[in-house]
């Protein structure tokens, strides 16, 4: 077993894994999920990171080590894993690796976002032209129906033979799927890379830093969000470019890694609470990096 698991305190733990699913219970509750259905699918992402976690530490997959490990009942460890020898139930049919991979239109436009070509292109016949940059990410899928896709989306507009895209726009759907995706596929990797970072094995550590200020007026926090806006634009611009070349090296020859580059910005007012001080004491503010 690692050393750092071994340090861990499974109450401070759990308090902070409370935290975190704060918001993530809030946008169960708005979307209709109760605590029942939620407790039932829990138990198989238990047992499936269990067994992961079993084959890590080339422990026996047994039906005992995975209750030991998980804390599920055995005769629940029993019942899914004979569901899903079965079939009646599958294994997590997201991951984060499928939420990973961008689709061809969401991968267009963040080459068009991070190129400095033109916010108007022509739709052909140009070098610098809406069907040129399209082929750049896909030869397989016509520069038209990519187009017709961000236009659905709200990410471009067409009109003639120009193609306009619209920086600020993002409707993905009326059900919001595609940003439910994104929010998945981006928040699980931001923990794992966190969770790797405070019990994994290896010296090797991920980027999982974040700057808070508190104490300051709205006026403030619109300045600061204007400039994490400029910043993340810069990211985005340096990241894609130096992605694009690597991408079309790797690929040809088997690369097998992925990676996932974000960042966030959330600002709210301070919630008060009536909490005893002594005498003289002065509650700290400023600014922090974690």
């Amino acid at each position: 077993m690692d050393d750092k698991k071994s340090h861990l305190d499974p109450d401070q733990v759990l308090q902070q894994a409370l935290v975190i699913m704060q918001p993530l219970v809030l946008w169960l509750l708005r979307s209709g999920v109760r605590h029942p259905e939620f407790s039932v699918a829990i138990k198989q992402i238990f047992l499936e990171q269990a067994a992961s976690e079993l084959d890590r530490l080339q422990g026996k997959q047994t039906d005992s080590a995975i209750s030991m490990l998980s804390g599920l009942h055995r005769k629940d460890v029993k019942m899914l894993l004979a569901a899903m020898a079965q079939g009646e139930r599958k294994t997590s049919t997201i991951t984060r690796e499928s939420l990973g991979r961008p689709t061809v239109p969401s991968q267009v436009m963040t080459r068009w976002l991070a190129s400095g070509w033109p916010d108007e292109l022509p739709m052909s016949g140009a070098p610098q032209s809406f069907e040129v940059l399209s082929r750049q990410v896909s030869s397989d899928v016509h520069p038209r129906a990519v187009l017709n896709e961000l236009v659905r989306l709200g990410m471009a507009e067409h009109e003639g033979e120009q193609v306009r895209l619209c920086r600020s726009a993002f409707v993905p759907d009326q059900q919001m799927t595609e940003a439910g995706n994104l929010l998945a596929g981006s928040t699980a990797d931001h923990l794992a890379a966190g969770v790797h970072n405070l019990s994994g094995p290896g010296s090797r550590k991920f980027l999982e830093q974040s700057v808070f200020a508190d104490g300051l007026t709205a006026d403030s926090i619109k300045q600061l969000e204007s400039l994490a806006g400029a910043l993340w634009q810069q990211v985005l611009n340096t990241m894609v470019r130096a992605a694009v070349p690597l991408n079309e090296k790797d690929e040809p020859a088997g690369g097998d890694q992925r990676i996932r580059v974000g960042m966030f910005c959330y600002s709210e007012p301070i919630q008060r609470r009536a909490v005893p001080v002594k005498k003289g004491a002065r509650k700290p503010r400023g600014t922090s990096v974690k």
